[in-house]
């Protein structure tokens, strides 16, 4: 501003009398600037909005920078300091922004462990340390000095399309290839009861709609906006919108190419049989869960998980079950009675029987009619 002000006074645009004596423009301060800014606003007020000249005020500049990372690390901190006992303010908020920041982490973690340690046999401490180091690499990128334009570029274009394509594909493989109706079901089975039937209606029909419209309107406005950023230019003391050089725009595309790619290269790669979808084995997880809930069933209970639905049910009514007969002869026994051993075939001999003990030939006995 104080170059465009000598600029007028040298093309006789202003006047010298304009300009306070005492001020002097290879020292500019900003209550000098302000006076003659004031000045030539009074006087000029007529052709004022050509000179293009602009109030420094800090106050305005905080205001432009209350968004994204800005809102936190700048317009807050400032307004903290004016707090009582505005230290301790400061310590909790920082301190609070770093647990924000490991449950954000915690959970990025688990969604990239979880699908690998279910599928393949890793150490899952080894495989989780060797996640966090590279994704600490990685963030090394965000802490330079230009780290704030890096963090834009990955925020408009590795989350917003992307993952809205995904949100809607994983929309119509629940809602319309499973089927909306066994996907309530498979609910009511998990959570004992039926879910309300208007969630049927927004699975199926509300939420493609709008995801659909979603994606409209971002590539919409991806076409109309050229990618760009807004960078701080030194010698015009402004923030002044930028075009990305060639280098950061395969940048930009890359993110979203490279975080929707999974998609169509695991469904060529199952359709083509190049790649087995784990139907014909269980999840790593689930074996060692199923395996821990079989060796906790009480031994006084098994028998009854066999023949009822759960466990501890007693069995079930109006079926007739064929008695069971001892090794020893053809004496019908209650099931509930028996050792698990006796129950599961005849590969497992009863404990109460002696080895050496001769058996006869089981003579199989006609059940009891229901009536």
């Amino acid at each position: 501003n104080g170059e465009k002000i000598l600029g007028y006074l040298s093309s006789n645009v202003l006047s010298h009398d304009l300009i306070p004596p005492h001020v002097n423009f290879s020292h500019l301060t900003p209550s000098d600037y302000a006076e003659v800014y004031s000045v030539i606003k009074t006087v000029k007020e007529d052709s004022f909005a050509q000179l293009g000249l602009e109030p420094c005020v800090l106050e305005d500049e905080l205001n432009k920078a209350v968004q994204g990372t800005g809102l936190a690390f700048i317009a807050f901190t400032e307004a903290m300091t004016h707090f009582p006992a505005s230290p301790l303010w400061s310590v909790m908020f920082f301190f609070m922004l770093i647990n924000l920041g490991l449950g954000s982490m915690i959970g990025t973690m688990t969604g990239i462990t979880t699908p690998v340690l279910d599928a393949y046999k890793v150490q899952k401490e080894l495989f989780t340390v060797c996640c966090c180091i590279v994704a600490f690499l990685c963030g090394l990128l965000f802490v330079q000095r230009s780290g704030n334009y890096f963090v834009t570029m990955f925020d408009d274009y590795s989350a917003g399309l992307p993952l809205t394509v995904v949100v809607i594909l994983e929309n119509v493989s629940v809602a319309w290839i499973y089927g909306t109706k066994r996907f309530m079901q498979d609910l009511e089975d998990m959570l004992g009861f039926r879910p309300s039937i208007i969630y049927f209606y927004l699975w199926k029909y509300v939420s493609p709609l709008c995801l659909i419209i979603l994606i409209s309107a971002t590539v919409i406005e991806m076409a109309i906006s050229p990618p760009g950023y807004n960078a701080w230019v030194q010698e015009l003391a402004q923030e002044r919108f930028q075009s990305y050089p060639p280098w950061a725009l395969a940048m930009c595309f890359a993110l979203i190419v490279v975080a929707m790619l999974p998609l169509p290269i695991v469904f060529i790669a199952r359709h083509f049989s190049l790649m087995s979808d784990g139907s014909n084995k269980l999840s790593v997880s689930y074996r060692k869960t199923m395996m821990k809930d079989i060796s906790n069933l009480e031994e006084q209970d098994e028998a009854r998980f066999i023949l009822s639905a759960k466990p501890g049910d007693p069995p079930l009514s109006g079926v007739a079950h064929k008695p069971y007969v001892t090794p020893a002869g053809n004496k019908s026994v209650d099931p509930n009675s028996l050792s698990p051993n006796v129950c599961y075939g005849t590969s497992y001999q009863n404990a109460a029987i002696s080895p050496t003990t001769p058996t006869t030939p089981t003579t199989p006995l006609t059940p009891e009619s229901n009536s």
